[in-house]
């Protein structure tokens, strides 16, 4: 795997504690995480680091020796520059609120390193976006992070409740009473007639399939 399409992901703990840590989840192998704490910020969930691990990613974690103002900041700046004077061709994302390291960005940026390759972001999800890499999790992290309107999601609420209620009603005591669920759910993604049959056939079979489909076509869903 080349530099290029790694992340290397650079935590200020003691700045943003575990909420820095959301987006562990589309962390994977080609990503390094590195988290800088202090004594005073040791503490870690079990969840998180339980999603480090799945994740399969390479794990630092780099403890600061002796307390000072700013001290842990210096310690990522290092690390920055110890990376970068390696040859490291990735990407490199700071996660803090610190504003501090824009100075350390505007530093390299003179000296060649595109601003795109180091990115200071507040979460990992807030990175993996910012990346503009061409992957599954990053549309999965906009799609999750997008805003919506609660009115509308509210409707789409309301519109699933009805169509559930109304399948309790045309399945309760038929044969397919215990597969409610994946009814609903096929009628909720199926909408038009043909893709609720093609639905049904694939679901549940030919035979089981056809029933449940003109039982659907006798509720008359709308």
């Amino acid at each position: 795997m080349r530099d290029e399409e790694n992340i290397h992901f650079l935590i200020d703990y003691e700045n943003v504690g575990e909420s820095g840590l959301d987006g562990l989840e589309y962390l994977e192998s080609t990503d390094t995480l590195a988290i800088f704490y202090s004594v005073s910020h040791d503490k870690i969930s079990r969840k998180m680091i339980d999603r480090i691990m799945d994740s399969g990613c390479c794990f630092e974690t780099y403890r600061l020796k002796k307390t000072g103002k700013n001290a842990l900041d210096f310690y990522i700046i290092s690390r920055v520059g110890e990376l970068l004077g390696s040859g490291y061709s990735g990407k490199l994302v700071v996660i803090s609120k610190d504003k501090g390291y824009c100075a350390m960005r505007d530093y390299w940026t003179a000296r060649g390193i595109p601003s795109q390759r180091m990115l200071l972001k507040h979460t990992i999800r807030e990175g993996i976006i910012a990346s503009n890499e061409n992957s599954t999790r990053r549309n999965l992290a906009m799609k999750e992070s997008a805003q919506v309107s609660i009115n509308t999601e509210y409707a789409k609420y309301q519109e699933r409740k009805r169509l559930r209620k109304q399948m309790e009603t045309v399945f309760s005591g038929t044969e397919y009473e215990n597969v409610l669920a994946n009814i609903c759910d096929l009628a909720e993604a199926k909408r038009k007639p043909r893709d609720l049959y093609l639905g049904s056939l694939q679901t549940f079979g030919r035979t089981d399939g056809t029933k449940i489909y003109r039982l659907l076509k006798q509720a008359e869903l709308k």
